[in-house]
């Protein structure tokens, strides 16, 4: 006799194959059951409705090597609810009108021009102007086929591959989901970089390594130019990540900053710092990318100069990243 629910007297559900959710993992096959394929569906919706903010890692492909196919996948239909799902075509165009209308904001002169000539008359003066331009350059080619009564797009082989023929020219992008992504997070972190606190050349530093990562997700690229403007980044910096740190040990050296790092943080890759650090009564950011052996030119301490209100004040946003432990005397440390 099966057992039955001590409260509502019913009958479990019935499980089948060797795995239900909520138990461990044994490594064999399994059969889907309903109760699964529910909570698989209720994860992914989950995901999608409040996961903007989540520390989620990220994956990306790396080919160490030319290589031949090994791996197997389970079929699209059979995926649903898992954790890769398609872009989102709507989220890409919204990218790109946004970072539309505030060039044409910035320069007047832009309305109304086809987008080809947009990208032509776009500021390019500074770098960031230039990793603007490009993404832009990108993003005309994704709403352009997305648009176009003869565009093009199927997802294949790990890619979004999309193709037109615009104006007697040829238009391709084949990049990867995440590509898409990352294009997106560009063109959120350039908008609202206009209200942080953080430089021109910090800004510039996030921009550059956020466009090399989409290069490297991008396998075709074709319009009239032909090929992506190149980049040679100053710094290995991490976009990730990074860690605030307001209360830095510093010294002179004749004409160069020495911070105080201890041994443990020496690894910038695995501890990305950025500080906060008040030099001669201005507040500057500096990454630590920036450092070399713990050292900056003081010559080059304006370049570092935060973006804030002459009192100096951060952003009311900041507040929740810089607590402090109050110590209690007598209470024991954990």
């Amino acid at each position: 006799m099966a057992p039955q629910h001590l409260v509502t007297g019913e009958k479990p559900l019935r499980r089948i194959g060797a795995y239900s959710f909520g138990e461990p993992r044994s490594g064999t096959a399994f059969e889907e059951t309903e109760l699964m394929k529910f909570h698989q569906n209720t994860i992914a919706e989950f995901r999608e409705r409040f996961g903007g903010q989540w520390a989620a890692p990220e994956y990306r492909q790396i080919e160490l090597y030319t290589k031949k196919k090994q791996l197997a996948f389970s079929d699209e239909e059979a995926s649903a609810g898992a954790a890769s799902h398609p872009p989102n075509p709507l989220s890409t165009l919204v990218a790109f009108s946004l970072l539309e209308n505030v060039l044409e904001a910035r320069d007047l002169s832009l309305e109304g021009k086809p987008l080809w000539q947009k990208y032509l008359g776009l500021p390019k003066k500074s770098v960031t102007d230039k990793l603007v331009a490009e993404v832009f350059r990108i993003l005309r080619i994704y709403r352009t086929v997305v648009l176009h009564h003869d565009g093009q797009m199927e997802i294949h082989n790990g890619s979004v591959k999309l193709n037109c023929t615009h104006n007697r020219c040829a238009l391709s992008l084949w990049i990867s989901p995440v590509g898409l992504r990352l294009i997106e997070s560009f063109v959120f972190y350039y908008l609202d970089s206009f209200r942080q606190p953080y430089s021109e050349a910090y800004v510039e530093a996030m921009l550059t390594q956020y466009f090399l990562d989409i290069v490297a997700e991008t396998k075709k690229f074709a319009d009239e130019d032909r090929v992506l403007y190149q980049f040679r980044r100053k710094y290995d910096f991490n976009r990730h990540f990074r860690f605030d740190c307001d209360n830095p040990k510093f010294s002179f050296d004749g004409d160069q900053i020495v911070f105080e790092i201890g041994e443990r943080y020496q690894d910038k890759s695995r501890f990305p710092i950025d500080f906060f650090v008040m030099i001669r009564d201005v507040l500057h950011i500096i990454p630590v990318e920036a450092l070399t052996r713990g050292a900056l030119p003081q010559a080059d301490l304006e370049l570092w100069i935060a973006r804030t209100p002459g009192d100096h004040a951060l952003p009311a946003e900041f507040r929740t990243r810089f607590g402090r432990e109050t110590m209690i005397v007598g209470l024991p440390m954990t």
